[in-house]
């Protein structure tokens, strides 16, 4: 067992560090399966860097090597990045009719963020595939140990609850866990990707409904006319200043409220520790850019990441950036890079079904202590 001094224990035999960098790292990486970009060290880096907040890493071991791990973070209400807030998350819920949300947010009085937060993020500060990380020896011991390890430190750091804010629908065990533990569950979204055909988009196109094949062709048309450039750019030398701009006009649609000067940080911190693994898809027009999409690698997979967009300009044009740089463009370079995977994330889940994704549903689920 180890700890930071001064600290409460977890369970027996769990690990715990509140640093990336003291971590197994490549062992604990081991662990993270094609979705799991946001659960690598060198993501954790990014996270712990630009979060803000108190971080705590714990894993199980079996013969000196780790077998199961989780990422944890301590939020306040004073955190600015509104999806990895369970308040937030629930009461958007609401709003778009999910299961279980109306009736766990009705239960809460007149005052659901004082009952709700501060709350320990379990499987970490991300939006979407909140787990536990396993492997082939991984036991329903590992996965109880874990839980209960988490929420010793949410119950040490004065945490009203613990969330494990968007576990997929597909991790069965340890949804039923939570839920004998007595975690109370409502769906927080839909998680959409991609999968990319070995032709590449001749292929993409082909496994979509005849209209929506026509209205492809007259999107990508409308970006020719308009005299946009797209291009594949390194983040060494990308605009980063404008990127944030664009991504902070794109969040402020949804109302959150994240300066260009917040968001700075996180894309530096991206390019320093992803190197030659990020990568921007940019739209050029006038002599601007007009749209950015970033690119995370993670074996055969990508992630879209973050993007903006010049809406005043998309207006003006008529030009639909969000489809060319997103979809039609990105799958393109995926099918030459040999890449089987796009990940697109949560939110507009119609409009990523329409251009060809599936979603799998994310649960959150709330422990009050």
């Amino acid at each position: 067992m180890r700890t930071d001094p001064g600290r409460r224990e977890p369970p027996t035999d769990v690990h715990v560090v509140h640093r990336a960098s003291e971590l197994p790292r490549d062992r604990w990486d081991e662990l993270a399966g094609p979705a799991d970009i946001f659960l690598t060290c060198r993501w954790l880096d990014v996270v712990e860097a630009t979060a803000g907040v108190p971080m705590a890493y714990l894993w199980t071991e079996n013969a000196g090597r780790p077998v199961a791990a989780l990422a944890t973070a301590l939020a306040t209400a004073a955190v600015p990045w509104a999806l990895g807030r369970p308040d937030v998350v629930l009461r958007n819920s609401v709003t778009a009719g999910l299961p279980g949300a109306a009736e766990l947010l009705a239960g809460l009085g007149d005052d659901p963020t004082g009952r709700l937060m501060p709350t320990l993020l379990a499987g970490g500060r991300q939006v979407g595939g909140t787990r536990i990380l396993t492997g082939p020896q991984t036991t329903t011991a590992d996965l109880e140990a874990l839980v209960a390890g988490a929420e010793t430190l949410a119950r040490d750091g004065g945490a009203s609850t613990v969330c494990f804010l968007y576990l997929d629908e597909q991790e069965q065990a340890l949804g039923q866990l939570l839920t004998e533990r007595g975690y109370g569950r409502f769906t927080s979204g839909h998680y959409s990707s991609l999968r990319v055909p070995p032709d590449g988009f001749p292929g993409y196109l082909a496994g979509l409904p005849r209209k929506r094949r026509v209205s492809i062709g007259a999107e990508r048309r409308r970006i020719r006319e308009a005299g946009v450039r797209v291009s594949v750019e390194s983040l060494d030398g990308a605009d980063l200043p404008r990127f944030a701009e664009l991504e902070s006009e794109l969040l402020a649609k949804y109302d959150i409220d994240l300066r260009p000067d917040q968001l700075l940080p996180i894309l530096h911190q991206v390019r320093d520790c992803f190197g030659d693994d990020a990568f921007a898809v940019v739209a050029q027009a006038e002599g601007a850019v007009r749209g950015f999409a970033l690119i995370l690698r993670h074996g055969d997979s990508w992630y879209a990441r973050q993007t903006g967009y010049d809406y005043a300009y998309q207006r003006r044009s008529g030009a639909p950036i969000y489809f060319e740089i997103l979809y039609y463009r990105l799958i393109e370079e995926a099918a030459m890079a040999g890449v089987r995977n796009l990940y697109y994330g949560l939110g507009s889940v119609d409009t990523k079904r329409s251009r060809g994704c599936v979603a799998t549903e994310q649960r959150g689920h709330l422990l009050f202590l």
